[in-house]
């Protein structure tokens, strides 16, 4: 269950890793930090706010560096934000954690737990079995190889952050990193994609499907991310159309009271960060997520009413993909497949253009690409 990094310095960011932000984005921040500290405490508002400010642009990582001869309630913090990842709530107990440093007692983490919704019984389990002690050991071990000796220690694109830790500064460094021809993932992954894959997005994005070719790419990642994170300790589906929103909506139908109605449009932007983790709830919902070309979620969970005599599907596929190519057939838009088994798959005018691994794509190498239609034809598949 551990990572092996026998490499000196930081470790690369990989897919067990806490990380909030587009994979693509052209600057990964990697922060050690302890829930107790004080200097972490003043950090993660200015933190927030970067992220606000800096939108997409920025992959925030979060890594435990416990100090427990100083701090002797970080580690259990650290657990209880563990318990809540395997159900999902990673980053809200992690806000909270930080938000009330002074109430880290054992009552109080049970309390935290309570007010996310989550499971109370299994929580309790968690921190009594201490079920998420490896992790945090990880964490600590690689901040150990990294040199980390306090907290909080950042490291922008690799390089260990020295400014000050004001939003001022770290503007600075994100711009400077962002700018470096040599902006990446942490991971060794370009932050502009490149090959079989980036072609095809153009393609599909050409002006005569009229699909936006960042928002296409914004749910991608998105849609990577749901697939490699699941929720709630368990794999999801879901599905996204992008574009050509007008005829979408007209074939399709709430299947429940949409929970984005009403809400305006400038907090429905797919790059907002806070936005993208609402969407990660919201994939449990059955239905489909309609995208406009501008990148505005314009409603969730809706029935698509597929067609599907004129259909000819790989075996394996079900309802959710039936879906997708339908009404890609049917309209303008593109549609972004999740499955259970954690492959991503992408439809425009009826077919499988991409199958996507979630792993592969975080190393860059986006799984598989499909030449063509893989309906009647011969497929004709090459492996990156």
């Amino acid at each position: 269950m551990m990572r092996r990094w026998d490499g000196g310095g930081l470790e690369p960011v990989g897919t067990r890793d806490h990380a909030r932000g587009p994979m693509d984005a052209p600057v990964t921040l990697v922060k050690y930090g302890d829930y107790e500290c004080p200097y972490c405490g003043e950090a993660h508002p200015v933190l927030k706010e970067l992220q606000e400010r800096v939108g997409e642009q920025v992959r925030f990582v979060f890594r435990h560096f416990p100090l427990d001869s100083v701090h002797p309630r970080a580690r259990r913090a650290a657990q209880a934000a563990e318990a809540a990842a395997s159900q999902g709530r990673f980053w809200e107990m992690h806000d909270l954690l930080y938000e009330r440093q002074d109430e880290l007692g054992e009552e109080d983490l049970m309390r935290y737990a309570a007010e996310l919704g989550l499971d109370l019984r299994r929580f309790e389990e968690d921190l009594a079995n201490d079920n998420h002690a490896w992790r945090i050991e990880e964490d600590r071990l690689g901040g150990d190889r990294a040199g980390v000796r306090g907290t909080p220690t950042l490291f922008v694109n690799g390089v260990r952050y020295t400014g000050p830790m004001d939003l001022d500064g770290l503007l600075a460094a994100v711009e400077e990193a962002a700018s470096s021809p040599s902006a990446s993932l942490g991971e060794g992954v370009v932050a502009e994609r490149t090959g079989p894959l980036a072609d095809l997005l153009d393609e599909v994005c050409s002006e005569r499907r009229g699909v936006n070719n960042r928002t296409l790419k914004r749910v991608v990642n998105l849609a990577v991310e749901i697939a490699r994170e699941g929720r709630e300790g368990r794999k999801i589906g879901t599905l996204f159309v992008v574009g050509d929103s007008e005829a979408v909506l007209k074939h399709s139908r709430p299947m429940i009271l949409d929970p984005l109605y009403g809400h305006p449009h400038e907090s429905k932007r797919i790059e907002d960060p806070n936005l993208r983790e609402t969407l990660k709830e919201l994939a449990q919902l059955d239905g489909a997520f309609v995208v406009s070309d501008e990148g505005v979620v314009l409603s969730a969970a809706r029935y698509i009413d597929a067609v599907s005599n004129h259909l000819e599907l790989p075996l394996g596929l079900g309802s959710r993909h039936v879906a997708a190519a339908s009404v890609s057939s049917r309209t303008d838009a593109v549609a972004v497949a999740v499955s259970e088994s954690s492959t991503v798959r992408m439809f425009d005018d009826g077919e499988v253009v991409a199958e996507i691994v979630p792993e592969l794509w975080l190393l860059g190498r986006y799984g598989l690409y499909l030449d063509g239609s893989t309906m009647g034809r011969e497929n004709r598949r090459t492996a990156l």
